[in-house]
């Protein structure tokens, strides 16, 4: 199992194994080199950790433990969490500011306690049956578990074509699970397991007391803080920069704290379209950083076989590939970086959200040749300026999903239809939430519970981990989240001058007093690949995927319609084209576990 993780961990590797349990670490040495070994056990070896990830807060949490009276030998930050497991038990999580994913096995309970932190930024996955229980950072390392039987979960796969992921709980394989954000759970030495149980709830608690002076103020205040904590590290570091505003402004912040050039990492394409350089460009040349770029080609596909290998199950987010890209560039210069992910989530970014406003306020020009159309946009002017009205989950679908409905029952076997009347219920439970939030309040607790964790963290968790690089978020912060969850809706989203709608308002302002605003108030593009252009039929790719996809020995044939993908490959719908490559590459590794 370690050797399968031996990417994320290249710098060393410890086993701890007494009777039927086991644990084992690799090792990416960032805080305290050389008394930070896992797996770590406290002094009379009772409780043993593997674990995975940074607690940003352990050196005041070290503290407060040693005037408890715990007697704390190194400086590592995995020592603390041991001590706080002794001194609060499952609640020592609540503790903890960071990203993690750790086990503990505790001698005196004889049990196993396993933690994931509060956003999901670090993975954990499951595999159990009746002989075994076995966890890692990644499903492939589950895959060397002896004896382990997998049955592929046809209705995890439908959620894939739907949302291009399959949420926690579920993987691929009906055995095996994610734990989900923010949740812990336990098995005992003799099998008995408690089922997950989240210890953290998010929530929007608005504040309406202060001006927008003091919110800018004091969200500069909060941002710097957590960028400060972020950094913490005993080896070199940098940051990604896209060009994008949350990455410029995690540039700016760190910029101001540190004494000598930051070390920035980014990737550009071919297409004009697709490429944002100029824009990193200056931010690099704003704050003097020791900039760093690569260019993307085509023959970027050659990387498909051994992205799938590492996302262990299908994942159809193609922006991987440059996640790749520019991890590999920067861990040529150092083993860990800082990163803007997070901040449309955070502070209402994306243009699904605009979409979405428009829908609500009548403004959605779409669908204005049906008269019916037209009558439900007034009821809804009126509804909404008079009543507080109940958005629907389906509503708030038909602007994320992947693959609608339609589409995928088409593209199913016969035998098969049933798999895409599956709802998805972890959506749902976490939309009843949302019932008090105000109408944009409630698609970001979405994508904050939903896409951030299983998609763009695990994008870049896996992507990054190849490399042995580390990632970090300071946007993603239990703390900004907390101060983020209290800014009135309006402060972050409204209307500019020409009357569209406009979100993330207040850390666009902050961005003001360090860039122009041609970089801020641009259209936003995303960490996109130019898969639209390479996948048409004259694009560099269109003949390899016609051989992947539509050849005879195409593995999709077991489950889909043959003239249902030469449809979607003939549409040129690149997003759609990749989900079907990527699950022909994933069925191919996959065959002798599926067997």
């Amino acid at each position: 199992m370690t050797d399968a993780l031996k990417h994320r961990g290249p710098d060393g590797e410890g086993i701890w194994l007494n009777k039927n349990v086991a644990i084992a670490h690799r090792r990416l040495s960032i805080i305290d080199l050389e008394s930070g070994k896992q797996p770590m056990s406290n002094e009379d070896g009772k409780i043993w950790i593997t674990f995975n990830g940074e607690i940003y807060n352990y050196r005041e949490l070290r503290k407060e433990l040693q005037r408890k009276g715990h007697v704390i030998k190194s400086q590592s930050d995995t020592e603390i969490i041991i001590h706080a497991y002794e001194q609060w038990g499952d609640n020592c999580v609540n503790n903890f500011r960071g990203m993690f994913a750790f086990g503990i096995v505790d001698n005196k309970k004889k049990r196993v306690f396993l933690a994931r932190d509060h956003l999901g930024i670090k993975p954990l996955v499951y595999y159990k049956s009746e002989n075994c229980f076995a966890f890692a950072s990644e499903i492939q390392s589950l895959l060397r578990v002896n004896d382990i039987k997998l049955k592929m979960d046809l209705r995890s796969l439908d959620q894939y074509l739907w949302m291009q992921y399959i949420p926690a709980p579920r993987t691929i394989f009906s055995s095996t699970f994610k734990l989900p954000p923010a949740h812990r759970m336990s098995i005992t030495f003799d099998g008995k397991w408690s089922k997950p149980e989240e210890y953290w709830k998010f929530s929007f608690k608005l504040n309406h007391q202060k001006d927008e002076k003091e919110w800018l103020e004091e969200l500069e205040a909060v941002l710097k803080n957590s960028v400060k904590a972020h950094l913490v590290s005993d080896v070199p570091f940098g940051a990604f920069l896209s060009g994008g505003v949350d990455s410029s402004t995690i540039v700016a912040l760190m910029s101001q704290i540190l004494d000598k050039p930051v070390k920035t990492f980014s990737i550009g394409f071919m297409e004009k379209e697709y490429n944002e350089l100029e824009y990193a460009e200056i931010a690099a040349k704003k704050w003097h950083t020791d900039h760093h770029v690569k260019i993307i080609k085509p023959d970027a596909i050659a990387l498909l076989a051994k992205i799938v290998n590492h996302y262990g199950e299908p994942f159809g987010d193609s922006s991987a590939i440059p996640t790749y890209y520019v991890s590999e560039l920067a861990r040529s210069y150092v083993p860990m970086v800082l990163s803007g992910d997070g901040g449309d989530e955070t502070f209402a970014g994306y243009d699904s959200y605009r979409y979405w406003k428009k829908y609500l306020t009548g403004e959605d020009k779409s669908k204005q040749n049906s008269r019916f159309d037209l009558l439900s946009r007034l009821v809804r002017k009126i509804v909404n300026k008079y009543a507080k009205r109940e958005y629907s989950l389906g509503e708030w679908l038909q602007f994320i999903n992947y693959m609608p409905h339609d589409m995928r029952s088409n593209l199913w076997r016969k035998e098969y239809k049933s798999n895409s009347d599956f709802p998805l219920d972890f959506f749902e439970n976490e939309f009843k939430r949302t019932k008090n939030f105000g109408s944009i309040n409630k698609v970001q607790y979405m994508d904050l519970k939903t896409y951030l964790p299983f998609d763009i963290l695990t994008k870049v968790d896996i992507a990054s981990m190849m490399h042995g690089l580390e990632v970090r978020t300071p946007i993603i912060d239990k703390e900004v989240l907390e101060f983020a969850s209290t800014i009135p809706e309006s402060l972050n989203y409204q209307k500019d001058n020409d009357g569209e709608w406009q979100g993330k308002l207040l850390l666009k302002k902050i961005a003001e007093k360090y860039y122009p605003k041609n970089l801020i108030y641009r259209g936003k593009r995303g960490f996109a690949i130019p898969v639209q252009s390479w996948f048409q039929k004259d694009g560099a790719l269109y003949e390899e995927i016609n051989e992947r996809i539509l050849t005879k020995n195409s593995a999709l044939e077991e489950y889909f319609e043959p003239e249902s993908m030469k449809k979607i490959v003939e549409s040129g719908n690149s997003g759609h084209i990749w989900l079907l490559l990527f699950l022909e590459e994933w069925l191919r590794q996959n065959q002798r576990v599926l067997t």
